[in-house]
């Protein structure tokens, strides 16, 4: 009776500790050769897994460099989230909202994690991986930030908060094109300007709208 409780918990655990050492594993490839430029028994032989295992737990090599650039925005999540806690909360309003989430948003540091997801995703696909864009990765966030902003409020459904982070996370994917585009993803004091002045002009925009002026 025992053994049947614990070996459900027990491989639960091992198919956790399989997938994240896959992850780390080809978080570090890439930190070493910087690029995603590696085979799937290259990735087994680093994670100490079977070739089957990797694929137990991905579709493809390109699902486990899409989730491995995941997490890193993820981490920006957390980041967001300690944003949000430390941000006094507003009236309830979608204005006040608004500003809530733009104030997190000034207040973490995404063009370091821009750079990091272009120099990865910029790779024509090898090894059999497609082409992905640095919104892919956004998109996979959004649904997680919409949770910590709909935690924020209960006079706004689901539905206005999904709409606005959505707007706001493609917005960002949007600035981190353009800002690549004009920098070329370079961190300095210059570029930072750059990003300050496109998330301005993207906050602009989603706050005013498309509304013809009275």
């Amino acid at each position: 009776m025992t053994s049947l409780n614990i070996a459900p918990d027990r491989r639960t655990e091992l198919k956790a500790r399989y997938r994240q050492a896959i992850l780390d594993a080809a978080a570090a490839l890439i930190r070493e050769r910087g690029k995603p430029q590696f085979s799937v028994d290259e990735l087994a032989e680093r994670a100490d897994v079977s070739r089957r295992t990797v694929f137990n737990h991905f579709s493809s090599l390109d699902d486990v460099i899409m989730t491995t650039c995941t997490q890193v925005l993820s981490a920006t999540v957390d980041e967001f989230r300690a944003a949000t806690a430390s941000t006094p909360t507003g009236d309830g309003s979608r204005d006040g909202l608004f500003d809530e989430l733009t104030a997190a948003l000034r207040n973490i540091d995404l063009p370091p994690v821009v750079a990091y997801l272009a120099g990865v995703l910029a790779v024509e696909g090898e090894n059999g991986r497609s082409q992905h864009s640095i919104s892919d990765v956004f998109t996979r966030t959004t649904e997680q930030i919409s949770t910590e902003i709909a935690e924020r409020t209960s006079a706004i459904d689901d539905f206005e908060v999904a709409i606005l982070v959505s707007s706001m996370m493609n917005g960002i994917a949007i600035v981190s094109a353009h800002w690549l585009a004009r920098t070329g993803g370079t961190l300095d004091a210059s570029s930072r300007t750059v990003w300050n002045g496109l998330l301005d002009r993207l906050v602009s925009s989603i706050r005013t709208g498309y509304a013809p002026l009275s």
